[in-house]
């Protein structure tokens, strides 16, 4: 994988043009679908919420790319648009390609598997003001640190390049989250991300620190506990958590996913 960003044109005088066309143009040359890991090709110009697809598995994805490492959160576009993709599971995996901009290189690069873009990390911003031309819009941010460690799949991290086994390892695994709706998904992401956070074994009594937290995202849940049970035996149906004795339980990461400690 060539990390050097491709020359653009000397006729481009905005520097955020020249991002978009050379970070593009660099996923399409270089990256792969951490799917089925064939080439990624662009969707037409002007096609709204997907930049890529694969040309065998047809999964589709969403670039986003800064000059600067992407903090906790993310700005998005329309929230009620998003919301209904969201709902109809055809919301795209996205892209975050972070480059160096003195010397023209991508520094890191991480996916955010769609399984995990749930309704607790799409947090909407407050509505236009009814003076505001678009009156009433509403946009949201991205909450990237309400993403579970095993749906951000890592490939390049300080310009070091991933195996793209490994890479395509960890997307299957992510894959399973697939089996459960669109509208329940939130609750099962957010309890791993907690598992996550977690010593490898663990109790009930562990989870139950976060019922604070998990009350926050979900204010119109009102019996948390009896919810964090649950959706442990749903992480257990999905292979992702053990069972090992009467309210202890066991996580095991992948081997190869290191758990981040980068402000994403």
């Amino acid at each position: 994988m060539d990390l050097n960003l491709p020359a653009y044109p000397a006729t481009f005088t905005s520097r955020s043009q020249i991002a978009r066309v050379a970070t593009e143009r660099w996923t399409e040359d270089n990256f792969y679908c951490p799917s089925c890991g064939y080439d990624l090709l662009p969707f037409p110009t002007g096609t709204r919420v997907y930049d890529f697809y694969s040309s065998l598995c047809a999964e589709r994805f969403q670039l986003k790319s800064a000059q600067t490492m992407f903090s906790r959160r993310v700005l998005g576009a329309n929230y009620e648009a998003t919301m209904e993709v969201l709902m109809r599971d055809a919301f795209p995996s996205l892209i975050f390609l972070h480059y160096d901009r003195p010397r023209w290189v991508v520094e890191d690069l991480f996916v955010v598997h769609r399984a995990c873009i749930t309704t607790s990390c799409i947090v909407p911003r407050p509505p236009l003001s009814p003076k505001a031309e678009r009156r009433g819009w509403r946009g949201y941010n991205i909450a990237l640190d309400r993403i579970p460690q095993v749906g951000r799949i890592w490939v390049v991290n300080e310009g070091t390049v991933r195996e793209k086994q490994e890479v395509l390892a960890q997307w299957k695994r992510t894959e399973t989250l697939l089996n459960i709706k669109p509208e329940r998904r939130g609750w099962t992401t957010d309890v791993l991300r907690c598992v996550e956070n977690l010593p490898s074994t663990f109790t009930l009594d562990n989870m139950y620190s976060f019922e604070t937290e998990l009350a926050r995202i979900h204010p119109d849940n009102h019996n948390i506990k009896a919810k964090i049970r649950q959706q442990l035996q749903v992480l257990r149906d999905l292979g992702l958590v053990e069972f090992t004795s009467p309210g202890k339980y066991r996580f095991k990461p992948q081997p190869d996913t290191k758990r981040d400690s980068r402000n994403v």
